[in-house]
């Protein structure tokens, strides 16, 4: 398909045993003007891909198998993977869209923005975003390494303000409703333990935007990545159990030249600290 072709939103949505939620979310997905939709079937138990594909022959549908967790990252990446949309939208299934969500939303195209709903919103709402696929490609998407519920969607918004774009607000009047969860169902397909899961990424992501602010860039690469998070999973545990404090400390090369002092060595260190308070 040319760009020109090219419908202006593609809408991600993925999908674990939520098919019942999916039934509801996809027709108004669906229905939306100038936008493809995406559905990644993550090893879904109810082959809710089948589904999509038998009910919806229009929608794409990317099958991931043998993922017996969720890795909500990983699952967006590759739907993002196979968009063609000039804007992301990043939905839950459980998130019911009116019929004219996109009209309503009006996310400036051709502005150095990204929206996501303000945390005022209902917690299943928060995770939902619009960035444009450039964007969104230059900062190597989402990080998969964010494996739980540890907060991806704090982490882009995070990489996406060190390419200098503004954050908009999306209006929450553009949804239907919201599909509830319990925390039981939250944690099905997932490590458990959401505490000590967002504890893991908040720590992860702290030290992430430490390096990056300091050596001015907007990525890592993989190896760096699993680095910090190698780190970061040594400590956890005994941080969260209020055995120890966390501290993590990373060394660089200082990246300029010096002149006169060529001969001498300097380096650039970060650290990220953390504690838990007493309990009274």
């Amino acid at each position: 398909m040319s760009e020109a072709n090219s419908p202006r939103y593609s809408i991600v949505t993925t999908c674990k045993g939520r098919l019942d939620d999916l039934k509801q979310s996809l027709p108004r997905f669906a229905a939306q003007r100038d936008a493809e939709v995406i559905v990644v079937d993550y090893d879904c138990p109810q082959q809710c891909g089948d589904y999509v594909l038998r009910e919806f022959p229009d929608t794409k549908v990317v099958h991931i198998p043998d993922r017996p967790l969720f890795n909500l990252p990983d699952a967006r990446n590759h739907g993002a993977a196979i968009a063609r949309g000039r804007v992301l939208v990043f939905l839950d299934a459980d998130v019911i869209v009116k019929e004219d969500f996109l009209e309503l939303i009006g996310f400036p195209l051709d502005e150095p923005t990204f929206g996501a709903f303000p945390g005022k919103s209902v917690n299943s709402l928060r995770g939902s975003s619009m960035v444009r696929r450039a964007d969104f490609e230059a900062l190597g998407g989402f990080d998969e390494l964010l494996s739980g519920y540890e907060g991806e969607d704090l982490d882009l918004y995070m990489r996406l303000r060190l390419l200098d774009l503004r954050s908009i607000a999306l209006d929450e009047a553009a949804i239907d409703r919201v599909i509830e969860q319990t925390v039981e169902e939250r944690l099905l397909y997932r490590p458990p333990n959401l505490t000590r899961q967002f504890l893991r990424g908040q720590l992860y992501q702290l030290a992430k935007e430490m390096v990056l602010r300091s050596q001015g860039i907007q990525r890592l690469g993989l190896p760096q990545r699993k680095a910090i998070m190698a780190n970061v999973e040594r400590q956890v545990g005994p941080l969260f159990k209020g055995e120890r404090d966390f501290e993590l400390t990373l060394e660089f090369p200082d990246r300029y030249k010096r002149g006169l002092l060529s001969d001498w060595e300097f380096t650039t260190a970060v650290s990220v600290r953390a504690k838990r308070k007493s309990r009274n």
